[in-house]
């Protein structure tokens, strides 16, 4: 595993989750919403934004957690070894995105770039779309997916104690690693 990619709706926990693999295994990792957006949430033009997840993708290593433009998924797809959907329930990616918008009063989400607030007067807007990403960014993901079972190690997690559960793995595999290279 050294180059993996999380997707997922908003509020599935992928920024999270990313930094968690980081811990384990140290690979860096990049924020698709950092590249995909501005100051004041404007969109990073399309050709922009591919120009950049290109220079990602072309790195020996890296962890690359978001949705972007669906126009990358296949290239991103097919340049990772590892695919994780964090397939959350609707309730999950609300209450969590909420959570996200309570905490960002108190300290800004660094997994966006500087300038993008989630104000709370936008919640029921946010409410909306991560309704319509279930319902819509599921079965694109889950097809996109699809074309890469066969090669790809992939990971579907439906909530949190599965994700627990691969951090879990993840560090006991890392931790024998390390210690077998390090055994006299």
């Amino acid at each position: 595993m050294k180059r993996i990619t999380i997707i997922g709706n908003t509020g599935s926990g992928k920024s999270t989750f990313a930094m968690k693999i980081k811990e384990i295994t140290g690979l860096p990792v990049y924020h698709i919403d950092k590249i995909l957006w501005k100051k004041n949430w404007e969109r990073t033009p399309e050709d922009e934004f591919t120009s950049k997840h290109g220079s990602i993708l072309e790195k020996t290593s890296w962890i690359l957690d978001g949705v972007g433009y669906h126009s990358t998924w296949e290239e991103r797809f097919s340049a990772a070894d590892t695919i994780i959907f964090l397939d959350m329930s609707l309730e999950t990616c609300k209450r969590q995105a909420l959570k996200r918008m309570e905490e960002d009063k108190i300290r800004p989400n660094p997994y966006v770039p500087e300038g993008c607030p989630y104000p709370i007067e936008l919640k029921d807007k946010q409410m909306e779309l991560i309704t319509k990403n279930h319902i819509e960014l599921q079965s694109m993901i889950i097809e996109m997916i699809g074309k890469f079972k066969d090669e790809k190690e992939i990971c579907e997690f439906i909530n949190e104690d599965q994700v627990n559960n691969f951090l879990l793995d993840l560090e006991l595999s890392a931790s024998y690693t390390y210690n077998t290279i390090n055994d006299p």
